[in-house]
């Protein structure tokens, strides 16, 4: 997030624009209205956002709340500090908020300006891209945590692990690390878990380590996502194990929790903040000159910029809103990742019967 702020603030510095940050999101901008400038809006100087290059998190605060909460005020903060664009990096709730800001465009003026949301959060769940900024930094660190772990479980030999990733209601950050460290399953929300599932899965657990005689380093991993299922815990999934393995391999619980956020942003995130940060701004330079109602009948004037398949694209918020987006789940309906899983599978040699939605034999 501060790369992609740090280079948005340089380009319009650049370019004879006036960068001005809103702390704290849009509660930060309602809470502090009556503020001086100083106060939760105001100016951003090179001085401040240079050293933001190599920082994690956001150095002007986010915020999970909407402007649907108090619209109006919204509305007027921004006809009073003449904010002429927006420029907003955040995950699925920023995406909401550009959402609920062009809607409600028809009854507020100082509304109709551009505004362009840049994913930014470790679930990748932002609807519009095949990638948000900060996903690859919570994999690097996830997948340091889950290789320590199959150290342990492979000098321990008869010993599975059973992690909880991260993702919210996308199982993006648990498969793609599962297919990294070659983990055993990955439980994700899309499928859910089930006992025949789980039933399945430790048979082939004891048939594992009933072949292994010390040959080989027999340690697994099993990957679940936060969200996969309501009943079967991260907690419960290892002590069904335990078990079930009657003394012949037992199971250990991992929830690396917080520290898959990540400490410093890795190469590609911070590059990848920095340019799309850049095209931003360009994109909102190209409304200047046109007014209110141009703005506002254009359906790119509300957008998202992404990644979709080897192309960086800006997407209107509109078409986004109705035909990519799983509002209920908190996802895009088409998760491009999705085939993933049965490589996972593949390399472990997962029992294919395992899955819910495999056609019946």
């Amino acid at each position: 997030m501060n790369a992609a702020t740090r280079a948005a603030v340089a380009y319009c510095l650049a370019r004879g624009h006036t960068p001005v940050a809103l702390y704290n999101g849009f509660p930060g901008l309602t809470r502090h209205h009556d503020d001086k400038p100083l106060g939760s809006v105001r100016e951003v100087s090179w001085l401040d956002a240079e050293s933001w290059v190599s920082k994690g998190g956001s150095e002007i605060g986010t915020n999970r709340g909407l402007p649907s909460e108090d619209m109006p005020t919204v509305a007027m903060c921004f006809e009073k500090y003449k904010i002429q664009a927006l420029f907003a990096v955040g995950g699925f709730e920023a995406f909401t908020s550009i959402s609920e800001l062009r809607k409600a465009r028809e009854q507020y003026d100082s509304l109709k300006i551009p505004m362009v949301i840049l994913p930014a959060t470790v679930s990748n769940n932002v609807p519009g891209t095949e990638y948000s900024i900060g996903s690859d930094t919570c994999l690097n660190a996830l997948i340091q945590y889950c290789d320590a772990c199959r150290q342990s479980a492979s000098s321990s030999r008869r010993r599975v692990f059973v992690i909880e990733t991260q993702g919210g209601a996308s199982g993006y950050i648990a498969t793609l690390a599962g297919l990294s460290i070659g983990a055993f399953a990955v439980y994700t929300p899309e499928d859910g878990i089930n006992i025949k599932m789980l039933d399945r899965d430790i048979d082939h657990l004891r048939e594992h380590f009933a072949r292994d005689r010390g040959q080989s380093r027999a340690g697994k991993i099993i990957l679940r996502n936060e969200k996969a299922s309501k009943t079967y815990t991260t907690e419960i999934i290892a002590n069904m194990i335990r078990e079930e393995a009657k003394g012949r391999f037992e199971s250990r619980v991992g929830v690396p929790g917080h520290f898959q956020q990540g400490t410093t942003p890795s190469p590609m995130d911070r590059v990848r903040a920095a340019r799309f940060g850049v095209k931003s701004l360009q994109h909102i330079e190209d409304f200047i000159g046109k007014s209110k109602e141009e703005i506002a009948k254009d359906p790119m004037s509300a957008s998202v910029i992404g990644i979709k398949g080897a192309k960086v694209l800006f997407s209107a918020m509109e078409q986004v809103e109705e035909n990519e987006t799983d509002w209920k789940d908190r996802r895009p309906k088409d998760e491009f990742w999705m085939g993933l899983k049965d490589v996972v599978d593949i390399l472990s040699g997962r029992p294919k019967s395992h899955s819910t939605t495999s056609s019946p034999k």
